[in-house]
């Protein structure tokens, strides 16, 4: 490298100075001076000197200059100025290179290149320009850095393969320097190779010897890793991967070649070696010239500079409350202006320190580096912070009981808190929000201050923590309860503050206020500012037991019948023992411990003085108050009360009379008896509120003992019996029940006669009679005068004992068939005495005629009349016929009838008795009706077939044939397919049996083959089937394929035997005309083909 002070690192600009000379031309050496400070947003000449000394040249043919480090694209530029006929120069701004070349390609002089140098100025449009510039001279294609020494030349190979690449490298040299692929260690070095570089192209390094390990393998830097990994791996120096890369894609990626229009630009992609398609087609190569042994001294370039200057250190300060602050700021060059904005604004001062006015919030000054009274540029901030000094704002004292440390607690709006000792002075104990004392016996009182950023509160807070000592409580030591009071830890009374109650007299756990006392000691403590006595107060505590009162609704009414102790059973006064209530109302618990009082008055002032013997004083019904009271304490006492009752006898006929029919069967004046018919009389009809019960004595029924059965009862037995009529209160009376056996009965043999027809909808001799119909006959068999009645029974005991009696006598259904026999009784409504008694009632029901017939017939109407028959009768009857429109047809046992219709016919039995209507149904039908004009032939087809139109065949359901009237040669469907050429018979048969109707029908068609060999079978071709419709003018053309007519026959003939003018023809088809004329002219014409088979 040349000393010179214009060549140091990191120029900012190239001047490449492109000439050609003889092999042995001296090339010139570049001189350029220049360090200087650029004020932003101005033009500055980039050399303060330049010359070139040639020893054998006047001139070159262009001279290139390039900012060379620190080029921002968009901003930076070079420009010639002044007036320079002989020169024009042309900016490259991907390259940030300025090339001058003589006007119309003619060399420049080197006195107009030296002075076109000296007016090369450069600019920046940004006003944040910042650091260092450098300017580069070279007098040849390659561009020249400064901080390396070497030259880099992109050199364009469309496609070229990175081994081809490296190889081409080393082949080139610049002014004897020898070539390699680039290797790039630097920011600059990358920026020059890269974005200011011609194109995209491949670099020196690879990770083909080892994946993941990239190294320099070509130049000076040969072997050197500059990156360990892959995405995400590390380099050691320098590396300018592509976001996301290296990533090896697909696999043998492994050369390093600059990015093209993708990501960020002159950034690094890996790639196989012949490269990839569209962004990634590699476009050339970047040779570097320098560093490699054995190269030759050259003195071909030269670099200058601008500095931008800049401030480097700040000192920031602070302050406690409002005041003015000391700042400080120190420049890279020239001095140092203070602003109160980041643009514009008011310049404030000048120099190193700066001391603002009084200020009570924290602001932001801004200094800026200027030499020569340069204004523009990039101003840093310094800050003067006003610190706010903290105040404690709220503190909480604390209390302790007896002795102990306690935690204190303070806030400040902003800082850390202090505590301490003292009011001033003092040690410092601990900071933070909260202070835990040391232990204390007596109250102490702590201050608290705060810090924040070296400013402390003007004073101190006193913070008290509280030493409580609280005494025991004071009260009765004995207390006493009911247990009917529920009485709880709530009710015990002792003076203090906040008292706990507890059950042990130390530690244990505290009593809720609503659990329930027992009989025990409970302990009593006191609390005084959160503190709780350390001795408790015992307290003896007697829960006296009281009976739960049982609700008089629970208590059972006692209940005693009226009694005729006073002289008098039907006052409503008796004696009661009230202590049979005495277990419910002590509710379970026993007298030896409670003492049970009765009180006639809700105020418990009158009391019974014999509860054992009481009599009601209030008639009927009276309340009994009672007081159960403990034998301990009387105080605890529960009160409730029941009802006592007075229940009143039965009212009844104290004797009676029950008198029943002798019809035993022996006259003898006993009978069996029923004695619950009594009931009524005994009870004055109101039986049903009774029980009762018979005896056969008056003791018996005293004591309801050895009750006889009511029913039957034979008088034989006693003609005297003893009722108890009992209510539901328990109380009774006792009546005495005479029976006497009445003489009157029925005539000897005497019958009456019920009968009716089985009208209703069954036939089963059952039948709905009015028993009381015959009523009337009955009671004309006594005398008359008296208020009879008449009552229906199925069987004798049932009429003697009055039970179960046909009750529904007016809609009665006898229950068997057709006869039965129903027993009488008739009795007086006024005393209910038998005046007779006897099966005399006979119910008998005629059955309905019965009868068959066949209740279907067909009417065939091409046949004669038919005959309908009824048959199997069940007796000799009568007959009557009627149509549909209701007229008689017949009045015999048979009808016969020419039409079709419902016919009903009615049976009448010799009691007048008509049996159910019976249907008999007559269907008519016809034998079918059929012409050539109801059927529809295809024919002369692959599939012939025949379809009979049913629309006029008649009124019959038929099936259908063809050619055969045989049974299971009939169908239901009228179609009949594949039918073979020729006559066929069509028969309809009429499934009702009418008859069967035939038709003949002609099918035409033709041989889909013959065989022509004499041998008796298809010898011959002819159309088939041809019906008499049809007649001789009718014609058959034959042609072979070709559409040659061979033949011309008769439908009606022979046909073809296969020969054409006697020469037999050969096996192949053939194919046909016919023309059919029928018996009106008419022509059809028809087409087909056949074979002809050898």
């Amino acid at each position: 490298m040349n000393s010179k002070i214009g060549k140091i690192l990191l120029a900012f600009g190239l001047f490449s100075l492109a000439f050609s000379f003889a092999q042995n031309n001296v090339p010139p050496n570049l001189d350029a001076i220049g360090d200087q400070f650029y004020c932003p947003l101005s033009q500055i000449n980039i050399v303060s000197d330049f010359n070139i000394v040639d020893p054998d040249d006047n001139g070159i043919d262009e001279l290139n200059i390039q900012i060379s480090t620190g080029y921002v694209n968009g901003e930076d530029q070079l420009v010639l100025t002044g007036t320079h006929p002989n020169i024009q120069s042309t900016w490259n701004t991907a390259s940030g290179k300025l090339t001058l070349s003589g006007i119309g390609g003619t060399e420049i002089l080197y006195t107009d290149l030296i002075a076109a140098v000296k007016d090369v100025v450069f600019s920046s449009s940004s006003a944040s320009v910042s650091g260092d510039k450098y300017f580069s001279f070279t007098i040849g294609d390659a561009n020249f850095l400064p901080s390396t020494g070497h030259y880099y030349e992109y050199v364009p190979a469309s496609g070229i393969t990175w081994a081809n690449a490296r190889t081409a490298a080393a082949a080139r040299s610049y002014y004897g320097l020898q070539g390699y692929l680039a290797t790039i260690g630097s920011v600059e070095e990358a920026q020059l190779s890269g974005e200011q570089a011609g194109g995209a192209g491949w670099l020196g390094g690879t990770d083909e010897a080892v994946e993941g390990v990239w190294r320099w393998v070509t130049g000076p830097e040969a072997g050197t890793i500059f990156w360990n990994g892959g995405i995400n791996g590390s380099t050691p120096n320098f590396a300018n991967w592509n976001t996301n890369e290296p990533n090896n894609c697909c696999g043998g990626e492994d050369y390093v070649h600059v990015t093209f229009n993708v990501g960020n630009p002159g950034s690094w992609n890996d790639l196989p070696n012949q490269g990839s398609g569209g962004n990634y087609f590699p476009q050339g190569y970047i040779v570097e010239y320098g560093g490699m042994l054995g190269d030759p001294i050259v003195d071909i370039s030269a670099s200058t500079k601008i500095t931008i200057p800049s401030i480097d250190t700040i000192t920031e300060a602070s302050s406690c409350g409002p005041s003015s602050v000391n700042l400080e700021a120190n420049a890279s060059a020239g001095n140092v202006i203070w602003f109160d904005t980041p643009t514009g604004g008011m310049q404030l001062a000048t120099g190193n320190t700066f001391t603002t006015p009084n200020i009570s919030a924290t602001t932001t000054y801004y200094t800026l580096a200027s030499v020569n009274g340069c204004l523009e540029g990039t101003r840093t901030p310094v800050t003067s912070t006003i610190n706010e000094i903290p105040v404690i704002t709220s503190v909480s004292n604390a209390t302790i009981c007896d002795s102990g440390s306690g935690v204190l607690m303070a806030a400040a709006n902003l800082g850390i808190i202090n505590w301490y000792d003292s009011m001033v002075g003092g040690t410092l104990l601990a900071t933070g929000s909260s202070f835990t004392t040391p232990s204390v016996a007596n109250s102490t009182t702590y201050y608290v201050d705060a810090t924040s950023n070296g400013c402390t509160s003007s004073s101190r807070t006193a913070v008290t923590l509280t030493v409580q000592k609280t005494a025991v409580p004071t009260g009765n030591t004995f207390q006493s309860f009911c247990d009917i009071d529920n009485a709880s830890i709530s009710d015990l009374t002792v003076s203090g503050n906040s008292i706990l109650w507890y059950d042990t007299a130390s530690g244990g756990t505290v009593l809720v206020s609503s659990e329930a006392l027992v009989s025990q000691t409970y302990y009593a403590s006191q609390t005084v500012l959160g503190c709780e006595s350390l001795t408790r107060l015992a307290v003896d505590v007697m829960v006296y037991a009281t009976v739960i009162p049982v609700q008089p609704s629970e208590i059972p009414v006692l209940r005693s019948c009226d009694s005729n102790l006073d002289g008098d059973d039907t006052n409503g006064f008796t004696e009661f023992d009230l202590t049979l209530n005495e277990p419910t109302v002590l509710n379970g618990n026993s007298n030896a411990d409670f003492q049970v009082n009765y009180f006639t008055d809700a105020g418990y002032s009158n009391q019974i003085t014999n509860p054992n013997g009481f009599v009601n004083t209030v008639q009927n019904n009276q309340t009994i108050y009672v007081r159960i009271e403990n034998k301990l304490d009387n105080s605890c006492y529960s009160d409730t009360s029941f009802l006592i009752q007075v229940d009143s006898l039965p009212v009844i006929n104290l004797s009676v009379i029950l008198k029943n029919c002798d019809e035993d069967g022996t006259p003898d004046g006993f009978t069996e008896f029923n004695l619950n018919e009594a009931n009524a009389s005994i009870a004055n009809n109101n039986s049903s509120d009774f029980e009762i019960t018979f005896y056969l004595s008056n003791t018996e029924a005293n004591s309801k003992t050895n009750p006889i059965n009511p029913s039957p009862f034979n008088n034989a037995t006693a003609n005297t019996v003893f009722a108890r009529i009992e209510g539901a209160n328990g109380c009774f009376r006792v009546s005495t029940v005479n029976l006497q056996v009445s003489t009157t009965s029925f005539p000897q043999g005497y019958m009456q006669v019920l009968e009716d027809c089985d009208t209703d909808d069954t036939n089963d001799g059952v039948y709905e009679f009015d028993l009381t119909s015959a009523s009337s006959q009955f009671i004309a068999q006594f005398p008359s005068g008296q208020n009879l009645s008449v009552h229906y029974y199925r069987n004798l005991t049932d009429a003697q004992l009055e039970q179960n009696e046909i009750v529904s006598a007016t809609t009665y259904q006898n229950e068997t068939p057709y006869s039965q026999t129903l027993f009488v009784r008739v009795e007086s409504d006024d005393n209910g005495d038998c005046f007779g008694i006897g099966p005399h009632l006979t119910l008998t029901v005629r059955p309905r005629p019965n009868f068959e017939v066949d209740q279907n017939a067909i009417y065939c109407l091409n046949q004669q009349p038919i005959t309908l028959y009824t048959f199997n009768p069940d007796g000799t009857y009568s007959y009557e016929w009627k149509d549909n429109n209701g007229m008689i047809v017949s009045n015999l046992p048979t009808a016969t009838v020419a039409t079709g219709g419902t016919y009903t016919v009615i049976a009448t039995s010799s009691y007048g008795c008509d049996s159910f209507p019976v249907s008999f149904n007559v269907v008519e039908s016809a034998i079918a009706t059929i012409d050539i004009d109801d059927v529809t032939i295809v024919q002369l087809s692959d599939n012939n077939s025949i379809t009979i139109d049913t629309t006029n065949l008649g009124i019959g359901d038929y099936e259908f044939a063809l050619d055969f009237n045989s049974p299971g040669a009939f169908q239901s469907e009228p179609f009949f397919d594949h039918v073979r050429a020729g006559k066929h018979t069509i028969y309809i048969q009429d499934r009702n049996g009418c008859g069967i109707v035939a038709l003949d029908v002609f099918v035409m068609g033709f041989p889909k083959f013959f065989t022509p060999n004499n041998d008796g079978f298809n010898d011959t071709w002819n159309l088939e089937g041809l019906g008499n419709e049809y007649s001789q003018q009718s014609s058959v053309y034959i042609y072979d394929r070709y559409g040659k007519l061979l033949k011309q026959i008769n439908p009606k003939g022979q046909g073809w035997n296969g020969a054409f003018n006697g020469q037999i023809m050969e096996t192949s088809d053939y194919w046909f005309l016919a023309e059919l004329v029928d018996v009106n002219g008419q022509v059809s014409t028809y087409r087909g083909h056949f074979t002809l088979k050898r």
